[in-house]
């Protein structure tokens, strides 16, 4: 991947300069440090979190961040419940076994545009068992740019082709562990980890941005498998390792242990930092870093929205708190309900501090019940870094 130059983080950001406090640029400056930038078929990708530019999800993204809006400019939507494998850390766990119809799924995808939208996680599940996947992507470009979270499961060259025609922003695999025996133990499958690299190898033959996906548990901290993990991606070719930092949720529910300490999730700061600033491979995203008080913070319920299979709308994927269902109301008059729960963002995660608080037989946890837990726990933080400048040019107005 060919490094972009200054001049070209300059256009890209330009536009929005003047619109913002001038300590803001150093800052920015900064924390663009410890990402890079790079091009992939003409486009600028900084990471998964934000939309490639030149687009049009790249400006409804920076829209609604520069002039401090409340609305979810990125939506991870679980299109369905199905999936051929076990994992124990599945964040799904314990939900309906229940999928939306195309034609919902679509109008769905047109109320997420006209709330203003710029980023669409299509999750499951797993996401590649729907047979109108490709119909589903196709509808949400150009105002929507989306990355589609899968196993690699039932994946083909027809169906690698069709995605790239239907403009998809990128496809991220989930690899837990790169020896083949013990990524099968995980998945409850054999044969799971060929399946990931064949499906890479189609999307790079294809011209399809990818990235790997995988959680920075302890023991993969420990004992280096996350270098590994790293490695395995830079032979691949792959764009991104998003390193995501563990949750007790879903399946996982109850098993607080698995979070990590503070001194643990700095690792993966480190990680990202590390990589970075390499010349070449895959750039990381580490979301313990990019989701801290350092950088954009929490925006659960905030800037981000998460809907399951059944149409039940969370906080996040990992907050199985649920706000109400988009069959009995429209995702707006949903969203708008729930600013009295979420009226800033948070300056670290909220389900850190819920895990323990939100294990249940079944999920999501129903709306009533949700809205206490919200109101008791969802207390104010101080604003993380990013938001904190842009806040104080929004009181200038």
């Amino acid at each position: 991947m060919k490094s972009a130059n200054i001049f070209s983080i300059i256009k890209m950001f330009r536009p929005y300069m003047l619109k913002v406090p001038l300590n803001s640029l150093f800052i920015g400056y900064s924390l663009l440090k410890n990402e890079r930038p790079h091009w992939y078929n003409d486009k600028i990708r900084i990471n998964t979190l934000i939309p490639p530019y030149p687009s049009k999800a790249f400006d409804r993204l920076f829209n609604i961040l520069i002039n401090q809006k409340r609305l979810p400019h990125t939506i991870n939507f679980a299109i369905t419940a199905n999936c051929p494998y076990k994992c124990k850390h599945c964040c799904y766990g314990g939900r309906k076994k229940e999928d939306l119809t195309t034609n919902q799924i679509l109008d769905l995808i047109q109320q997420m545009k006209d709330l203003g939208t710029a980023i669409l996680g299509i999750t499951g599940g797993e996401p590649m068992l729907r047979d109108d996947i490709v119909k589903i992507v196709a509808v949400t470009s150009p105002e929507i740019t989306t990355n589609i979270f899968t196993t690699g499961f039932n994946f083909n060259k027809k169906r690698a082709e069709e995605l790239y025609k239907a403009n998809v922003g990128c496809i991220s695999f989930g690899i837990e562990h790169t020896d083949a025996k013990t990524q099968d133990k995980i998945r409850g499958e054999r044969g799971s980890l060929q399946n990931a690299i064949n499906a890479i190898k189609l999307c790079d033959q294809v011209g399809i941005y990818t990235a790997i996906a995988t959680i920075g548990t302890r023991e993969k901290i420990n004992n280096g498998e996350l270098h590994r993990i790293y490695d395995l991606a830079n032979s691949l070719d792959v764009g991104e390792l998003r390193l995501i930092f563990p949750i007790s949720t879903g399946r996982w529910a109850g098993c607080t242990d698995e979070n990590l300490k503070n001194e643990e999730l700095k690792l993966h700061e480190d990680f990202q930092k590390k990589y970075n600033k390499k010349k070449s491979g895959p750039i990381v995203a580490s979301l313990a870093y990019l989701e801290s008080d350092k950088v954009m913070g929490c925006s659960t319920g905030y800037n981000y929205l998460y809907i399951d299979s059944s149409g039940e709308i969370c906080p996040c994927d990992l907050t199985p708190l649920s706000f109400g269902n988009i069959k009995n109301a429209s995702l707006k008059k949903i969203w708008m309900d729930m600013e009295q729960y979420f009226p800033h963002p948070r300056s670290y995660c909220l389900m850190s501090e819920l895990s323990s608080k939100t294990i249940s037989d079944s999920y999501p946890i129903p709306p009533n019940e949700s809205k206490n837990i919200a109101l008791k726990y969802n207390k104010r933080t101080p604003l993380p870094t990013i938001h904190k400048i842009l806040s104080k040019k929004s009181s200038k107005k």
